[in-house]
């Protein structure tokens, strides 16, 4: 079975294929985390914490539904309470220095022979809304990866419309994962996205190398790099922009700080 927890450098790539051809990737480094070991993952490591603050930060608020409760027990809305010889794990940044974007995180439940169960991708977007995707019908293809689709439902780009269907791919073993998830319209692939990375012992000195070596490929710089990839893609290119539909999925967690703000209001 996989360890309790893994560090993962690799690549983050992104290609649009229509209407306008656009690609780019960057290094990347991410985690998985065993999520009944993170508290003693938190007492073990000094540059680690869980719910509280350090250097590496996990924090259930940034979690699914965002509530004040163990990811573990919030994940049982969306998928079975483990069995015996089962464990569930979170692919994820944590934050760093407190900040922290993820656009995707990724639940697995495997077994112990690594085979993969359910899944659940949460999606979070620029304009802080979540939605999240039980990914329950897994299909094992003969290459040992996994493959799921789910009908878009939720705004990510404002260079997309809301149709569409996604298509994912997963394939994890001890040495290495691929996280995939491509974009089909009208049954052609719009835009193919994947992350992918080797497998490291998490342990103190691959977490002070990731600290101190590679503080650009933490979550720290996702935003500034989306927001980079932004305008290249409407100023430049001229792709059109979509406006931010008002979320209506159950699934979707919708970020209404503005209206409890009383100084908002007009």
């Amino acid at each position: 079975m996989i360890d309790s927890h893994k560090l993962y450098r690799g690549t983050i790539f992104h290609e649009r294929l229509f209407p306008v051809y656009h690609k780019f990737s960057y290094p990347f480094t991410f985690f998985h985390f065993n999520l009944h070991d993170l508290q003693s993952l938190s007492e073990k490591h000094a540059f680690f914490g869980y719910n509280k603050k350090c250097l590496l930060e996990i924090r259930d608020i940034d979690y699914l539904r965002a509530k004040p409760k163990p990811i573990q027990e919030q994940l049982l809305e969306f998928l079975s309470p483990e069995k015996d010889n089962e464990k569930t794990l979170i692919f994820t940044s944590p934050r760093y220095l407190g900040i922290a974007f993820n656009p995707v995180n990724f639940y697995f439940r495997i077994n112990k022979d690594t085979e993969l169960l359910q899944a659940l991708v949460e999606v979070n977007n620029t304009f802080g809304d979540r939605h999240l995707y039980p990914l329950c019908q897994l299909q094992k293809k003969t290459d040992g990866s996994y493959k799921a689709s789910s009908k878009k439902t939720f705004h990510v780009s404002p260079f997309n419309p809301m149709d569409g269907e996604y298509h994912f791919t997963f394939k994890l073993n001890e040495q290495s994962v691929l996280l995939g998830i491509d974009l089909y319209e009208n049954e052609h692939c719009k835009m193919k996205t994947y992350m992918q990375g080797q497998a490291h012992t998490l342990d103190s000195r691959q977490l002070i190398r990731y600290c101190l070596m590679h503080p650009l490929d933490t979550a720290l710089n996702a935003m500034p790099r989306i927001l980079f990839q932004a305008s290249v893609l409407s100023l430049r290119k001229k792709l059109k922009v979509f406006s931010r539909p008002r979320p209506v999925s159950k699934d979707t967690i919708i970020d209404d700080t503005i209206h409890k703000d009383p100084n908002s209001k007009l």
